[in-house]
């Protein structure tokens, strides 16, 4: 009797670890088509897709904001639960050009948050290396993100440099790059000097 009674037990859990087995393979295929159409939800883990996925507060994604983007501590939404835009680490930033509503699935709407700040980083870099000739260099880096302002940076540091190889080549001026030298150590002692006056204030 209580061998037919363990036999019974036994095949009554291997039944049920049998379900629990399917039911983590079917979770996990449903969680596996979130994130083919959300990839950043690959960042964190399966319990944190499911508590974004699960929840009907669009807030609820700012817990998460941190794993899924780089650098990026927070969300912001108005009023109206518009996605305004992003704030980094650093406490920088930033509205979009066009702010997603999130109405549908969450990860569409963050499909259209991802769409936004890529569009307008893109216009503000655009904007800031159009605008870096025109500008003294300090004030042109306080008006800026920091993002921004090294991406700029590096294109015109890019074309200053070739610039120079073209008036050496063509133009026969041999003192070219000891000229660009002067003018990009000038540029980092300028922003030493920046760094240093910021830290000094905030002591």
């Amino acid at each position: 009797g209580i061998n037919a009674e363990y036999m019974g037990r036994l095949d009554e859990l291997t039944g049920i670890s049998f379900d629990l087995d399917k039911c983590q393979k079917a979770l996990s295929t449903y969680l596996d088509s979130k994130r083919l159409e959300y990839p950043r939800f690959y960042f964190v883990s399966e319990e944190e897709v499911l508590s974004i996925i699960g929840s009907t507060n669009p807030l609820e994604i700012k817990k998460h904001v941190s794993k899924l983007f780089a650098n990026c501590k927070d969300l912001n939404f108005d009023r109206a639960m518009f996605i305004v835009g992003m704030v980094s680490e650093e406490g920088e930033e930033y509205e979009f050009l066009k702010k997603p509503m999130p109405n549908d699935a969450v990860e569409k709407w963050m499909n259209k948050v991802d769409e936004a700040m890529v569009n307008t980083l893109h216009w503000r870099i655009k904007e800031a290396v159009f605008n870096y000739a025109k500008m003294e260099r300090v004030q042109w880096v306080k008006e800026h993100l920091g993002m921004i302002t090294v991406v700029g940076t590096q294109i015109w540091w890019t074309f200053a440099v070739e610039d120079v190889f073209r008036r050496v080549k063509e133009g026969g001026d041999k003192h070219a790059m000891k000229k660009e030298c002067a003018k990009q150590t000038k540029d980092l002692n300028d922003l030493i000097d920046l760094v240093r006056k910021t830290t000094d204030q905030k002591l």
